[in-house]
């Protein structure tokens, strides 16, 4: 039990260390200071992701290098010619499947090649894509209150989430994913979303319809929740615990923000929607 609590503390002080952080860099630091939030959370994501992914299906070196000057060009391209998005997706992916082939002609299976090819765009789509949309917040009317809007309605939904799975728990949601969630968790977890993000912009964007709010916290909570789901889907696979070591009590980037990369162009969408 001392252990356990010991665990829940470090886990505790970790997560508001780790959002003050993002917090104040995103919200107080202007276009500059979510500029390097997100860049910092892609380079890092982009980093855990080839780990797992590439080191699972036995890839050579020349594979991971190609993947980070892909991902990395992608991100690049869209920041300073974002209206080019979708072709900017077509040629980095392009470089990356012939890079790819190429560089592990005649020394991989194709049994490992065809899901690393695979996983590697799914990586471009959930590491460099989603997060990007939060980059393009600082284009929406209160742009940094909607990143705050982000972050609470993930992270509130990530505790509740925990706590009301650690308490009330009784009922598996997706074993085979990951065996400590439960559906009352999952329901706690909608319930935190919903109650940070309703109060937010009731605060700060009175305007906004309170219905609207309501479903979207719901929608959004949801599919951060789903997130958390897709990449115990790429551990398990990856056969690892964790995507990284950078957070105690965690895991890496990705364990913590994968609910924040699938939210983002959520996010924004509804940004646009409302302004």
């Amino acid at each position: 039990m001392a252990e356990s609590r010991s665990a829940l503390f470090q886990r505790v002080i970790s997560a508001i260390l780790f959002a003050a952080v993002v917090f104040s860099l995103g919200y107080f630091g202007g276009e500059l200071g979510l500029y390097i939030v997100c860049t910092v959370a892609i380079v890092l994501g982009v980093r855990e992701y080839s780990r797992m992914v590439f080191v699972h299906y036995q890839m050579p070196l020349a594979v991971s290098v190609v993947y980070w000057a892909a991902s990395i060009s992608f991100y690049a391209l869209m920041v300073l010619f974002e209206q080019y998005g979708l072709m900017w997706f077509a040629l980095t992916n392009v470089f990356f499947f012939v890079g790819v082939l190429w560089s592990t002609r005649n020394r991989v299976s194709n049994d490992n090649l065809l899901p690393a090819l695979a996983l590697g765009t799914f990586g471009m789509l959930y590491c460099v894509l989603f997060p990007n949309f939060a980059v393009r917040l600082v284009t929406v009317d209160n742009g940094p209150q909607w990143f705050l809007f982000l972050l609470l309605v993930v992270f509130f939904g990530d505790t509740f989430a925990y706590f009301g799975g650690r308490f009330l728990g009784r009922h598996k949601l997706m074993p085979q994913l990951s065996p400590n969630k439960t559906i009352e968790g999952c329901a706690a977890g909608l319930f935190g979303s919903a109650l940070a993000g309703c109060i937010h912009l009731y605060l700060v964007m009175p305007y906004v319809a309170p219905l609207h709010t309501l479903l979207f916290c719901l929608v959004c909570g949801f599919a951060a929740q789903s997130g958390d789901l897709l990449m115990s889907l790429v551990k398990r696979v990856a056969q690892v615990k964790d995507t990284g070591h950078i957070m105690p009590g965690h895991g890496g980037v990705l364990d913590r923000l994968d609910g924040i990369f699938i939210a983002c162009p959520l996010v924004y969408s509804f940004a646009l929607h409302v302004a």
